[in-house]
Order: structure tokens, then sequence, then C-alpha cells
């Protein structure tokens, strides 16, 4: 099947610790054999910048082996990583008593563990394919203090660990004989720590 290398636009919508924001970012693949041409490698890395009330960034990659590449299933086994950081200040809403309240949410988070999933071309036809994964690990994050002195949240380093789950999902149909993709795809983690999701529609080239 050769090596073959693939770039991305995307946009949509993401949640991130129970902030909203749009999304618009670039990803790019990389994909070849091994001497067995049913057994190949995976290279992959995304970027986001997330935009709308507050703004921030989303990266990440992975580097895995897929199997079956000549089978209808193909199968992927890596490692992986996701960046997120929301820049700005918590809002404090002050009430008629004096106190105040606001949401305290960690603002940046770093995701790393491995990934377990499958590609399926639908009805064996390579113009259309779905991919599924799921993902676990550690969620590296900071903590978030409200200082009643100050009344102000403050942040912490990277200094907080919990396991996370994840998942992603992709569906891509090949739109020319070029090999360009329209794609819809979405992704969601979950940690007592901090919690992203997305959805979104892009265009590889």
């Amino acid at each position: 099947m050769g090596d073959y290398g693939n770039i991305g636009i995307n946009a949509g919508y993401a949640r991130f610790c129970a902030k909203d924001f749009g999304k618009v970012g670039l990803d790019g693949t990389l994909k070849g054999d091994f001497q067995n041409q049913n057994i190949g490698y995976k290279l992959s890395a995304n970027a986001s910048g997330l935009i709308g009330n507050g703004h921030g960034v989303n990266a990440g990659g992975y580097a895995g082996v897929e199997f079956g590449k000549l089978n209808c299933t193909q199968y992927n086994l890596g490692v992986m990583t996701d960046y997120t950081k929301a820049f700005g200040k918590e809002k404090l809403e002050t009430l008629g008593d004096g106190s105040f309240i606001g949401d305290i949410n960690p603002n940046q988070s770093l995701k790393a563990g491995l990934e377990l999933g499958f590609s399926r071309n639908i009805c064996c036809d390579d113009d259309r394919r779905i991919s599924v994964s799921l993902m676990g690990g550690a969620d590296i994050y900071n903590e978030a203090k409200l200082n009643l002195d100050n009344q102000n949240i403050e942040y912490s380093k990277l200094n907080k660990v919990k396991p996370f789950l994840g998942t992603r999902a992709e569906y891509a149909k090949k739109v020319n004989d070029k090999g360009q993709e329209l794609y819809f795809n979405g992704k969601c983690f979950l940690s007592d720590g901090s919690t992203y999701g997305e959805a979104g529609i892009g265009f590889r080239f």
C-alpha cells in the first residue's frame, strides 16, 4: 500500500471543564507499511484553536501500529497524548450579601496513555470508512483554588494526576479520485481531574 500522508482542516464545537468553545484546526497523518504490507505504522498530530466565550488551544499526537491493512477491518494499537489549555481568568459573581460564587475548574490538562481501536471499510468499500478507538491513561492537570482574600481563582502548575478514559470516532468518505476526504469526527475524555469533548467536520487533502 506504500507510504502516504495527508493534511486536513476542521471546524466544530468543543467543551472543556464546563466551558463551551468553537473549534478550528489542522490535522496531519503519515502512514506506511512494514516489510509485511499487512502491518503498518501510523503517526498523526492535530492542533486547534478554541474560540468564542473565552479562548484556548487543544493539541494532540498519536504513534502506533496498524494490523490487517489488506483486510476490510484494520486494528490499531499505539500511544497518544492530548493537551488542552483555556486562557483567561474565571469570572466571579458577587452576590447581594457580599459573598461571591464562581466555577472553579482546572484550565490546563495533559492526558497521555494507550489507544486501542479499529477502522472498518464499510461494505469493504475503500471510499467509506468508520474508525473507533478507546483510550486510557493519566490525566495531569492543575489545581484551581479560590483565594478568599483576593477574591480570585489561583491555579497551580500541572501537579495533579488522575486516571482518564476516552473515546474517539470518525466517519470519512472519499469525494474524488485524488483520495481527498470529507470527514465527521468526535472525541471525549472523562476524568475526575478534567473533562474534554468535541465534535466536528473536516476535509483532508
